[in-house]
């Protein structure tokens, strides 16, 4: 078996050494287009700029609003006190926290209550019925005092200096609309599958998610955790019911000329799917949201001719289309293709571009380790030859058929992480 892998990557590295530039440009062209072009220069350019400076402050330079957090949590009995004697250890400590259950079966508001006895939350209501998280958290936002609301999930934990960090952009620039945190994996040690997704998560949220501040294009504040300003968030009506409410959210918000920042020092640790049927469920509904919250909801910002288009809008949005939508809907085709404009050689050109595919993700991992300062993360280099295998074909392949299922059947339509009564008031379009 090892013989004839070695004896394939030889050939693969043969037969890469064998070709004119032309015929490589031929053979890698969605690599290149999808790949190399966007993802790994603009990266590589972030990491640079951002490892050229130091970045990180301690202690908020001028007084603050006063603060909100705000947890809507569902069943999450096993994670509420948890995250919430983890937000008590924060550095910065000066917030309330306003607690809903959503209608949970379990013990979470009676672990809320508890917590409100001890003076760790500040406030704890209960929704008899479950209403999904963007009710919730509205709920909690019209209860709230504070002038800058930090939205978290219950499953979190954080660095101790996490709101600090959020919250510094705030106080460096008034005009900042809403700031996101930086997301990573904490239980990656218990399967291959969630050990996969703690390097996604580095690189796209950690590293991604800076590339896209350098360029003024961050449109999804993560739900798990970011922050708002009060008058922006009201400003704009709250959350609306439905699917990908962060993504929706957000875009509104630059929608309206507000300005989102991320935090790349300001780490949130969440669990991932431990299973690859949980995983595939998750990544089902984020990406038909996406699909119905870019191309359904905000299909306006498309289009110059629109009195709401703003050219900063329509690149995030065509990005998305040319990047993320068309190298995943073409991909089957070019395998396809590939397969039989090549022939037996059309097997050895996939591994080759999988050694590609490979020798970026390594430099891009290593970036983003750098520009996390969390080297506790290099722990995860030995997944990286099947993480570029896992992104490359199982997710795109998933990727493709949640967008094709939502373009034709508009599946989100059913999606019960959004009660039935709850989505019946959302406006389909």
């Amino acid at each position: 078996m090892m013989s004839l892998i070695s004896g394939e990557l030889s050939a693969a590295w043969t037969l890469l050494a064998e070709q004119s530039w032309a015929s490589l440009l031929l053979m890698f062209w969605l690599t290149v287009l999808a790949e190399l072009t966007r993802y790994s220069l603009g990266l590589q350019a972030t990491a640079a700029a951002l490892l050229l400076r130091n970045d990180r402050r301690k202690g908020i330079p001028v007084p603050l609003p006063k603060v909100s957090v705000l947890l809507v949590g569902h069943n999450e009995e096993g994670s509420i006190a948890k995250c919430v004697r983890s937000l008590r250890r924060q550095s910065f400590h000066d917030f309330e926290i306003v607690c809903v259950d959503d209608g949970s079966s379990d013990r979470t508001f009676e672990i809320m209550c508890a917590l409100r006895r001890e003076g760790l939350v500040d406030t704890a209501i209960r929704l008899e019925l479950r209403g999904g998280k963007a009710p919730g958290i509205n709920l909690a936002a019209r209860i709230a005092h504070g002038d800058l609301f930090v939205v978290v999930d219950c499953d979190c934990s954080f660095d101790d200096d996490a709101i600090e960090q959020l919250l510094q952009p705030f106080a460096l620039d008034r005009g900042l609309a809403a700031v996101s945190g930086n997301l990573l994996v904490r239980n990656a040690a218990v399967s291959l599958v969630a050990s996969l997704q703690a390097i996604e998560y580095l690189v796209s949220i950690a590293l991604g998610k800076a590339y896209a501040h350098a360029i003024d294009q961050v449109c999804c504040v993560s739900g798990a955790f970011g922050a708002f300003r009060r008058d922006a968030w009201e400003q704009i009506g709250g959350m609306d019911v439905g699917g990908g409410e962060d993504l929706d959210f957000t875009i509104r918000l630059r929608a309206r000329g507000y300005r989102v920042a991320f935090a790349r020092h300001s780490i949130c640790y969440t669990d991932a799917p431990a299973t690859l049927f949980a995983l595939l469920r998750q990544r089902h509904r984020w990406d038909r949201d996406a699909f119905w919250v870019r191309l359904r909801k905000h299909w306006r910002l498309f289009l110059p001719n629109r009195q709401i288009f703003r050219w900063r809008e329509a690149v995030h949005q065509w990005d998305f289309v040319l990047f993320n939508m068309l190298p995943t809907i073409t991909f089957p085709f070019y395998v396809v293709w590939l397969l039989a404009h090549s022939g037996r050689d059309g097997v050895t050109i996939l591994i080759a571009v999988a050694l590609v595919l490979l020798a970026l993700d390594l430099v891009v991992f290593i970036s983003a380790v750098l520009v996390t300062g969390k080297w506790s993360q290099m722990r995860l280099l030995p997944f990286l030859p099947l993480f570029s295998l896992h992104q490359s074909w199982l997710m795109r392949c998933d990727r493709c058929y949640a967008y094709a299922t939502e373009w034709i059947l508009s599946r989100s339509r059913l999606d019960n992480y959004v009660p039935e009564k709850a989505r019946a008031w959302t406006v389909w379009r």
